[in-house]
């Protein structure tokens, strides 16, 4: 049990938070990007407090209110605010469990309803569009191969970018399988297409600088890791050069790998697989995309009397 000054917001950062952040870590099994994102929303919500003079270690429903109106006035969005709300509720039950605060009625972190929202995916033809495009001049030739090999393995083998980011070059795609480590540090073998492994080969073989083993397997430009904004960026250039549409993202590419092989006939089960999901139902809203999508051509093409 930790011991901490009311309303001291450096020593509850120090003695609160860290510890939360590690059993998250260790016990629950989160990933960096996740953790980091909690932190960030724990420490909004104390920063609130501390600005608002309300005792952060017993907020009311009448301090989430306040909060939330804060954060509508922020222009903050309504998934943001749901996950905001989720890390508080989240925090505070620690602190309960640890025994920090005796006593605390945590329904009074309601998130937000949120719209239901679908996996954007996009069109098979266009994504082969987009891989074969990847051709700038202003770019050196093996830069361009990169790009290339990074969203072979995200539309390829379904990898986060994340994933594909986090590879050490003794881990490049070489022969069927591809040992993947995913959300909750839990691992996961995806196939591999052999055009998936030339991408890769073709880029270390054009690659100036001299990559290590136990180095990152992508190189950005002056020869550290590549950085995920530079891989989106690329895209954005390609959404806008090739008129592909608005939700054209590397994640997108992700999505395309599930709807495209559930429209092949692929088992739900093996593409949660896949995917890495930890639950079935967040693999089932790509059959709900499917369905959407059969549904509005229903409506563009039936004939109508």
């Amino acid at each position: 049990m930790v011991t901490l000054k009311k309303n001291n917001y450096q020593d509850y950062t120090i003695s609160i938070i860290e510890p939360w952040i590690k059993h998250l870590e260790m016990i629950r099994g989160f990933g960096i990007n996740t953790l980091s994102a909690y932190k960030r929303d724990v420490l909004d919500f104390l920063k609130f407090c501390n600005n608002e003079k309300h005792d952060f270690l017993n907020p009311n429903k009448h301090v989430i209110r306040e909060y939330l109106f804060n954060l509508a006035e922020r222009k903050l969005s309504r998934p943001t605010v749901a996950r905001r709300i989720s890390s508080l509720k989240n925090f505070f039950k620690f602190l309960l469990k640890d025994k920090i605060i005796s006593s605390l009625d945590v329904s009074i972190f309601k998130s937000p309803k949120l719209k239901r929202s679908f996996p954007k995916s996009i069109d098979s033809n266009l994504v082969k569009k987009a891989l074969f495009s990847l051709i700038d001049e202003k770019n050196e030739a093996w830069i361009n191969l990169r790009d290339r090999a990074v969203m072979l393995l995200l539309y390829g083998a379904g990898l986060r970018i994340s994933e594909a980011l986090s590879l050490k070059k003794k881990e490049a795609p070489r022969g069927d399988w591809l040992r993947v480590l995913g959300k909750g540090n839990k691992h996961r073998d995806v196939p591999l297409l052999p055009i998936i492994c030339d991408g890769v080969k073709d880029y270390l073989d054009l690659c100036p600088f001299d990559v290590q083993e136990e180095s990152p397997l992508f190189l950005g430009k002056r020869g550290g890791a590549l950085s995920p904004r530079i891989i989106q960026r690329r895209v954005e250039n390609l959404r806008y050069e090739l008129g592909l549409p608005s939700h054209t993202t590397p994640h997108a590419l992700r999505h395309a790998f599930a709807t495209h092989l559930l429209s092949g006939g692929a088992d739900l089960r093996a593409i949660q697989q896949l995917l890495g999901h930890s639950s079935l139902s967040t693999t089932q809203r790509y059959t709900d995309v499917n369905e959407a999508e059969l549904l509005s051509l229903h409506k563009a093409i039936h004939p109508r009397s």
